[in-house]
């Protein structure tokens, strides 16, 4: 395993943590939950390139950076349309004014599908799964 993997591996495990965290708290700030969620979604995307030795674009697409993953490992279609819910939650509601705005039923969804994809990727790597 490489290093830069594991490290990618630790930055989203901190922003998994803290959207769990958040979650649990009296009125829950959604927005920051769920960009914390894509966060996590995208480093892990991420970690999967950097394990597979490929360039690691600078975009915040996670249904475009599993794309690539999935040249690396084409199980990882399974989480491609999770990917592609999951990344607006990251981008158009991270400022007041945007496109798209997070209600509370969104919440378990996004918990849920950055869950999904935490596994998955985790699986494919071979981290231990808490």
């Amino acid at each position: 395993m490489l290093h830069g993997t594991e490290e990618w591996i630790e930055f989203a495990e901190r922003d998994f943590e803290v959207s769990k965290l958040l979650a649990e708290t009296f009125n829950p700030p959604l927005e920051i939950i769920a960009y914390h969620c894509q966060q996590a979604a995208e480093k892990y995307l991420k970690a999967v390139l950097i394990e597979g030795n490929q360039p690691v674009p600078f975009i915040h697409d996670l249904g475009k950076l599993n794309i690539e993953c999935q040249k690396i490992n084409p199980e990882l279609s399974v989480i491609q349309s999770i990917c592609e819910r999951l990344t607006p939650f990251g981008t158009v509601t991270r400022y007041p004014g945007g496109a798209m705005s997070v209600e509370p039923e969104h919440l378990p969804l996004v918990l849920s599908w950055v869950q999904i994809i935490r596994k998955t990727i985790r699986g494919q790597l071979r981290f231990d799964y808490p």
